[in-house]
């Protein structure tokens, strides 16, 4: 009887580990959203609005989870900004944001770029990263990019009047630059919403700044080994059973 229940013990667990990764994007919404005063450029997935998006530029990619956006916003254009999340990523990266010559004319203040997924679901993850890279015309150019978590489910949540940081502020600069700052922040059971938040400040000068910034979360690939491995270990230890 005893020998039973281990299988089914390890067949739960085994179970449950293997379907852990899928069960976080359940329901979600990607909005992307470029402010530099006095102008605000907000991009919904396929422009589809949802809740906290709602649409005043187009996404000129037509696939789910990918926004792409070609335009001036403020003193700033950028040539091709997009935006990567689910369902189109899952793990490593879970968030994207990619900037290929954003460009500043004489005077014009900071550019923020904004990339939210809402709709989020439990499992909730301890431990993640954020990593950036990418070159400036101007080496006095300052990129900042900084992780803000809602339990309230807000679209474009970068302020403690939503939400909470779940990341140091990574600051960057330079002709050529990268940088990244580890995240371990426990969270609650969903729906909540993350945003990726890059800043890019020339000091009114005229440059050209490109890079790429991802938030990832842990591969599930060692969840789902192990899960495979103690499901294959329940049916060997039952046939051992079977057999005695």
């Amino acid at each position: 009887m005893n020998g039973k229940r281990h299988v089914i013990l390890l067949a739960v667990l085994a179970v449950a580990l293997l379907i852990l990764p899928a069960t976080m994007q359940a329901g979600t919404n990607l909005g992307l959203q470029l402010v530099s005063n006095p102008d605000t450029a907000t991009i919904c997935d396929n422009n589809i609005n949802f809740p906290g998006c709602t649409g005043n530029a187009s996404d000129i990619n037509p696939a789910l989870g990918q926004i792409t956006f070609m335009g001036p916003v403020g003193g700033w254009t950028t040539n091709v900004t997009s935006g990567f999340g689910p369902p189109y990523l899952i793990f490593a990266p879970f968030l994207d944001i990619s900037t290929f010559n954003a460009t500043s004319t004489a005077g014009a203040g900071p550019m923020t770029i904004l990339l939210s997924v809402v709709g989020l679901t439990s499992p909730s993850f301890a431990e993640a990263f954020n990593m950036i890279g990418g070159t400036s015309s101007y080496a006095g150019a300052v990129v900042t990019s900084q992780i803000w978590y809602s339990a309230s489910n807000a679209a474009f949540c970068a302020s403690t009047a939503c939400g909470t940081a779940i990341s140091s502020l990574l600051t960057v600069s330079g002709a050529a630059f990268s940088g990244h700052v580890d995240i371990a922040a426990p969270l609650g059971s969903g729906p909540f919403s993350l945003t990726m938040a890059v800043t890019i400040n020339a000091d009114g000068q005229v440059d050209t700044t490109s890079f790429d910034d991802e938030f990832s979360l842990p591969e599930p690939a060692t969840l789902s080994v192990l899960g495979s491995g103690l499901l294959g270990f329940g049916m060997a230890f039952r046939k051992m059973l079977l057999r005695a």
